[in-house]
């Protein structure tokens, strides 16, 4: 019965932690007069919000944004590949777009 138990609350501990990541190729970053930023990157085929130059916006504030924004801009120029991790559930196929992006917890670049 314990052995059951186990499997149970496993299965149920993971499942509440669907955290999913997306690998991608960066088409384009956009950065908006208002600070905005919004990158189109083939896991979605379209534009991703991922945060404000200006301000911070879902907890990521905006040295976090200069840096990433930095980084993507030069993943798109030397033809690399970025990962977004994303909490929560979801897909990188069904991403929220523009303002409805959920915030990333990490970027990255990957060969």
């Amino acid at each position: 019965m314990r052995f059951l138990v186990f499997f149970v609350a496993i299965f149920f501990i993971t499942s509440a932690n669907a955290d999913y990541s997306c690998e991608v190729n960066v088409a384009r970053v956009l950065v908006y007069g208002n600070g905005s930023v919004n990158v189109l990157h083939s896991g979605r085929n379209d534009y991703t919000y991922i945060c404000n130059l200006k301000g911070t916006w879902k907890d990521i504030d905006t040295v976090t944004c200069s840096m990433w924004t930095s980084m993507l801009q030069s993943t798109q120029n030397n033809n690399k590949n970025a990962i977004f991790y994303f909490g929560g559930e979801g897909t990188c196929a069904t991403l929220p777009l523009y303002g409805e992006s959920p915030a990333p917890v990490y970027i990255g670049s990957i060969d």
